[in-house]
């Protein structure tokens, strides 16, 4: 938990990337060992989030600016969970 806990709220201000998805990039590199590899797995993780969720960014998924939530937190873990469990 503390090693990743500043990538909430998207890096820390719901700017970047979902801080599920990092922490689930940050285990594909821990179990892979391998850059190429780890690199071709977090692209089809982001990619399989993109088209659940409609973004893979905080900021978009939690509506800023829009005022329409595509996403709540937990659901996001839920679904990073779900597509790096594919890779362990």
């Amino acid at each position: 938990m503390d090693i990743a806990g500043a990538y909430g709220t998207g890096m820390g201000n719901m700017e970047g990337t979902c801080g599920a998805l990092v922490g689930a990039g940050m285990i594909v590199g821990l179990v892979t060992r391998d850059r190429n590899l780890s690199r071709a797995r977090m692209k089809e993780m982001m990619t399989k989030f993109q088209q659940r969720n409609g973004a893979t960014q905080c900021r978009l998924l939690k509506g800023v600016g829009t005022g329409k939530p595509l996403r709540d937190c937990p659901d996001c873990v839920a679904d990073a969970c779900e597509f790096l469990e594919e890779y362990l």
